[in-house]
């Protein structure tokens, strides 16, 4: 164990499926990773998440608490719905309440949104990248890491590039957030 937390909440996208290696990456620099998935990131995960925790639903009110108190939050990938539900402010599942409590509290976050050319063409995929900018949120390119730009995923090229997708630009930015 280590004394930092770290969720990762995974939307249903391609990138989906490379979450046991960001678990891997989590741990290897110094983290305890706890997956939060979509209910349509499922399909898309691993059986296998190393032993990660995964958190699914609501708890009761008569249960404790599922998870410390998250040092960081990193949304890989984050899909045009959950950009747009986040950036809005709506928490109708637990990702997104998740989402919106840790951008509240100002816990560092970062993203790589993953949605093709039709959806990032629809105007609320602009601004709702300007809100979580404004925000604070840090918002990574999944074709190279760039906190500069952010890239539509050409369709049909999803699996290759989340083949080409690295885990240590997550962690690069987490680490340099937290030393500022």
């Amino acid at each position: 164990m280590t004394n930092r937390t770290l969720y990762i909440v995974v939307c249903g996208a391609p990138l989906a499926s490379r979450t046991a290696d960001g678990v891997q990456a989590a741990r290897a620099n110094g983290w305890d990773p706890y997956v939060i998935p979509t209910d349509a990131a499922a399909p898309w995960l691993v059986d296998q998440l190393d032993g990660a925790p995964v958190i699914t639903g609501n708890r009761t009110p008569d249960q404790p608490k599922r998870t410390p108190p998250a040092d960081a939050v990193a949304v890989v990938p984050m899909t045009f719905n959950t950009l747009n539900a986040w950036a809005n402010g709506n928490a109708y599942s637990y990702p997104l309440t998740t989402l919106c409590a840790s951008l509240g509290a100002r816990i560092p976050t970062i993203t790589v949104p993953f949605a093709k050319h039709d959806l990032a063409g629809h105007p609320a995929w602009l601004a709702s990248l300007a809100v979580l900018r404004y925000a604070g949120i840090k918002v990574l390119d999944p074709h190279d890491g760039s906190t500069s730009k952010v890239e539509p995923v050409a369709s049909g090229t999803g699996d290759q590039l989340s083949a080409q997708f690295r885990w240590e630009w997550i962690f690069a930015n987490l680490d340099r957030g937290q030393e500022a």
